[in-house]
C-alpha cells in the first residue's frame, strides 16, 4: 500500500527530478507485532551506533533491548527515514532491571530488525 507523494527538485534549476511513493507506515499495534515475530524467527541488527555509542553509554545489553521491544509500547507516529527509505518507530518501556529504556528501530521486510539506537 503505497501513498504521500514525495516530489524532489534539483537544488540548483528547481526542475522536477523525481517522484516515489512513500509506503504506510504500519500502526503501533501492527508494527508491534512484525518486531515480537522478528524477535521470535528473524534477524536483529544493531547499528554501528547503537552498539558502540549509545548501549555503552547506557550500559545495556541485547536482553535489556529485547525486553523492551517485547514488553514495551509505540506510543508516538513513526518517522520517515528518507535516507533509508524506511520508517522508524520508537518502542517505550524498561530495561530488565526497571529502568526507562527507549529503542529507535526500522524494520526492514521481511524479516530483519535493525537497532538505530537506544536511550
Amino acid at each position: 500500500m503505497l501513498s504521500n507523494r514525495v516530489t524532489r527538485y534539483d537544488e540548483h534549476d528547481e526542475r522536477y527530478l523525481l517522484a516515489m511513493e512513500v509506503p504506510h507506515p504500519l500502526d503501533p499495534l501492527q508494527a508491534k507485532r512484525v518486531i515480537e515475530v522478528i524477535l521470535e524467527t528473524g534477524s536483529v541488527v544493531l547499528t554501528f551506533h547503537c552498539r558502540t555509542k549509545s548501549m555503552p553509554q547506557r550500559q545495556v545489553d541485547m536482553n535489556d533491548i529485547r525486553y523492551v521491544l517485547k514488553h514495551g509500547q509505540i506510543i508516538r507516529e513513526p518517522e520517515w527515514d528518507e535516507g533509508h527509505q524506511n520508517w522508524k518507530y520508537r518502542v517505550e518501556g524498561t530495561d530488565i532491571e526497571g529502568v526507562e529504556l527507549t529503542a529507535i528501530v526500522a524494520i526492514e521486510p521481511p524479516s530483519m530488525l535493525v537497532i538505530v539506537t537506544v536511550f
